[in-house]
């Protein structure tokens, strides 16, 4: 995890996530136990922000990103 980059979608700063990681991963489990169990998957992680990282050359070019 690359602590110097912007923060996620939720407005968490990578550097909290990457120290908190071991305090948060057992109630992590647990959410994700249950959400197995239930067979159900909360909407808000059905959704996804992509943004498209250009790469080189001409960027009006889909094939650039």
């Amino acid at each position: 995890l690359d602590t110097n980059t912007a923060f996620s979608p939720q407005d968490i700063p990578p550097i909290i996530l990457k120290n908190c990681r071991l305090p948060l991963a057992p109630s992590l489990c647990i959410i994700f136990n249950v959400s197995i169990r239930c067979k159900t998957v909360p909407l808000e992680w059905k959704k996804a922000r992509v943004v498209p990282v250009f790469k080189k050359g001409d960027k009006s070019a889909v094939s650039n990103y």
